[in-house]
């Protein structure tokens, strides 16, 4: 009975563990997809009288880049780097308000199925400057290392289980001690 409660004790311990770390390597992940539409967000911002964005506007895709785009005060784009089917693309107003609320936002936008985005809103003299990345790099590398860590949890599964199995044989072979 007490090798049964170690044994449990030991995949849990070991379940919690390579969770933690699942956890922990995918929030790094998704935090590090905000730095570059913050950063570009921060420089449109640094040229809020300059003209608008001039150019040739990228259709958004998972491998468009960074992207900008600026709000009015009536939440209507005034300038964009991509369009979404020909036209620029919307943001929630909620992600719009909370980002005139508070100075800025970020969240994860789903313009079209299967097309997130990681977006960062800030705001500045009436304007929010809306800056964005998608997140399709950044799920395929948690993809992988989840892979990575389930081979490595049930190699350890695999690891438990012998020695358990190891040490119940073993028990078996042994005669009882004489009393």
């Amino acid at each position: 009975m007490r090798r049964i409660i170690w044994c449990l004790a030991a995949v849990i311990i070991t379940t919690l563990a390579f969770g933690s770390i699942y956890v922990t390597l995918q929030q790094i992940g998704r935090q590090s997809a905000n730095m570059a539409p913050a950063a570009a967000a921060a420089a449109r911002l640094q040229q809020a009288g300059s003209d608008p964005m001039t150019g040739p506007r990228l259709e958004l895709t998972h491998d468009s880049g960074v992207f900008l785009i600026v709000y009015g005060d009536g939440n209507s784009p005034l300038s964009s780097t991509v369009t979404l089917h020909g036209t620029i693309p919307v943001v929630p107003a909620g992600v719009l308000n909370a980002a005139r609320a508070s100075g800025s936002d970020t969240v994860t936008w789903q313009p079209d199925p299967g097309l997130r985005m990681a977006i960062v809103a800030k705001q500045a003299a009436g304007k929010v400057v809306v800056a964005g990345q998608s997140l399709a790099p950044f799920e395929e590398i948690d993809r992988r290392t989840l892979m990575f860590l389930a081979a490595g949890w049930l190699g350890s599964m695999l690891v438990l289980a012998a020695a358990y199995s190891a040490a119940t044989l073993m028990r078996r072979g042994t005669p009882p001690p004489a009393r």
